[in-house]
């Protein structure tokens, strides 16, 4: 079973399309519930041999890594693969960004990540095993004007992730960050 969030639209939608063709079942997370249901009866089409879950969740508060994991476990739910793929962009000088904003990219790309790598992996780690994906971004390289809270979030991300994945490997836990460069999706508001 894999769990992707961010996954109405976009790479995430992406992500649970391949994972059922792959035969996993899919639980989908995102913060749209018209997105989401549509998306889910895609994937669902993809593999009829596969089962298709999905949960409106606002992942961008402090509790939203409890409260997906509890869920998860109330519905029996073991997940092999996390996929934390939920983002937001913000192309803006921090002193022209809102208090609100700021705080929910930190709490969303850096907080949420970490305390779903945490439940998770420990359960992953309880019965042998799992993967773990991060979503960082090639803006952690070029940390230009307008791009500071955006790409510092997304280099704490990827920086996690690999002093995480050197922690938990030896109980065959494997955790990755990619860095994918800018894509026509629908963080950018491009649609």
């Amino acid at each position: 079973t894999a769990l992707v969030t961010g996954a109405s639209k976009g790479i995430g939608r992406c992500y649970a399309l391949q994972l059922a063709e792959l035969g996993y079942n899919v639980v989908m997370v995102s913060l749209t519930e018209s997105d989401l249901e549509q998306t889910a009866k895609e994937v669902a089409q993809v593999n009829k041999k596969v089962w298709v879950r999905h949960l409106v969740k606002d992942m961008a508060t402090l509790s939203a890594a409890e409260e997906l994991y509890a869920w998860t476990e109330q519905e029996g739910i073991k997940v092999d693969v996390l996929i934390n793929n939920a983002g937001i962009f913000s192309f803006c000088d921090i002193l022209d960004t809102p208090a609100e904003r700021i705080e929910r990219i930190i709490l969303l790309h850096d907080i949420t990540a970490t305390k779903m790598c945490r439940l998770y992996a420990e359960d992953m780690a309880k019965r042998g095993g799992g993967r773990i994906l991060n979503m960082s971004s090639y803006s952690i390289w070029m940390p230009y004007p307008g791009l500071s809270l955006y790409s510092a979030s997304k280099a704490y991300l990827k920086s996690f992730s690999v002093a995480f994945s050197k922690e938990v490997r030896d109980k065959g836990v494997y955790v990755t960050a990619i860095c994918p460069a800018g894509i026509a999706t629908d963080l950018y508001g491009l649609s």
